[in-house]
C-alpha cells in the first residue's frame, strides 16, 4: 500500500520540480484571468441559471451593463468569475498531458514489459497513473483559485462542492490523457494529441467563448464535453447553488471516467504496447 502511495505521488512531485508548473501553468493562466476579467468586465456580465444546460448568459443592452440575476434567488456572476473558472479548466488540459509524457517514457524504457513480467497487474498501473495525474491536476487547479482568491478576491463560495466537481473533472481529464498516453509511441504524438484536444474542447467546452453565442449543434456538443461540464458546475457554485443542482454535471463527468479508463484498460493491455 505504501509503494502505491509513492507511485501516485510521483507525478504530483514530478511537477512540483518543474518551472514549467510556476510559470506555465500558474503564473500564465493567473495573468489570463486579469487581462480577460479586466477587459470583459466593462463590456458584459455574466450569470448561471438554475439549469446547467443554460449555464452562462450574457446580457447586453449597452456598452457598459450593470451586473443582473437572470434566476431568481441566485448570486450574479461576474466576468472575473467566468474568466477564473474558464482559465482554471483551460490550463487543466496543459498539466494533464505534462504528465502524459511520463507514460511514454514508461514504454521507452520498458517499464510497462517489466510490469507485465511480474504480478502487478496492468489495472494497478493504471489506476496508479490515474490517480497521480488527477492529485496533479487537483493540485494545479487548487494552486490557480487559492491564486485567484488571494489577487483578484474572487469567492469560490462552497468549499467542498468545488473540491467535489474538481476531483471528479481530474479524474476525467485524467483518464482522457491515460488515453492518449498509451496510444502514442514517441514524446512527438503526444504533442500532436495535445494541440487539437486542448484548443478544439477548450473552444467547445466555453473557455474561448461564451457558448450562448454557438449554434445549437455546437451547443449540443459543448453540453457533454468534459471541461464544459466543469465549467458549468462551477458557475452553478457562483450562483449559490447545492449539490443537487450540479449533480448532473458530475453524473455526466463520473460517466465520462468509467468510458475512458474502460478504454484505457483495453490499449494497455493490446500486444505490442
Amino acid at each position: 500500500m505504501y509503494r502505491f502511495i509513492r507511485f501516485v505521488m510521483l507525478d504530483t512531485k514530478l511537477l512540483a520540480k518543474s518551472k514549467v508548473f510556476y510559470l506555465k501553468l500558474i503564473l500564465l493562466p493567473l495573468a489570463l484571468i486579469l487581462l480577460l476579467g479586466s477587459l470583459f468586465d466593462h463590456s458584459a456580465s455574466f450569470s448561471s441559471t438554475a439549469s446547467s444546460r443554460e449555464a452562462v448568459h450574457v446580457q447586453k443592452t449597452d456598452l457598459r451593463i450593470p451586473k443582473e440575476v437572470i434566476a431568481s434567488g441566485t448570486r450574479p456572476v461576474s466576468a472575473m468569475q467566468y474568466e477564473v473558472a474558464a482559465m482554471t479548466v483551460l490550463f487543466s488540459f496543459l498539466t494533464a498531458f505534462e504528465l502524459a509524457h511520463s507514460l511514454v517514457n514508461d514504454k521507452l524504457n520498458h517499464t510497462m514489459a517489466r510490469i507485465r513480467s511480474t504480478p502487478t497487474l496492468m489495472l494497478q498501473y493504471c489506476m496508479g497513473k490515474l490517480l497521480g495525474m488527477t492529485l496533479a491536476i487537483a493540485v494545479q487547479m487548487t494552486a490557480v483559485m487559492l491564486g485567484s482568491r488571494l489577487l483578484f478576491h474572487v469567492n469560490w463560495v462552497n468549499s467542498p462542492s468545488i473540491l467535489l466537481v474538481t476531483c471528479v473533472y481530474g479524474l476525467a481529464l485524467g483518464s482522457l490523457v491515460l488515453c492518449c498516453g498509451l496510444l502514442a509511441n514517441n514524446q512527438a504524438a503526444i504533442s500532436s494529441f495535445a494541440a487539437p484536444i486542448l484548443y478544439g474542447l477548450g473552444f467547445l467546452g466555453g473557455s474561448f467563448f461564451d457558448k450562448d453565442h454557438f449554434p445549437p449543434i455546437l451547443k449540443a456538443i459543448q453540453a457533454v464535453t468534459p471541461n464544459g461540464k466543469a465549467i458549468n458546475a462551477y458557475l452553478h457554485i457562483f450562483q449559490g447553488g447545492s449539490l443537487t443542482d450540479i449533480s448532473s454535471d458530475i453524473l455526466m463527468l463520473a460517466g465520462a471516467v468509467a468510458v475512458f479508463f474502460i478504454a484505457a484498460l483495453l490499449l494497455a493491455g493490446r500486444k505490442g504496447q
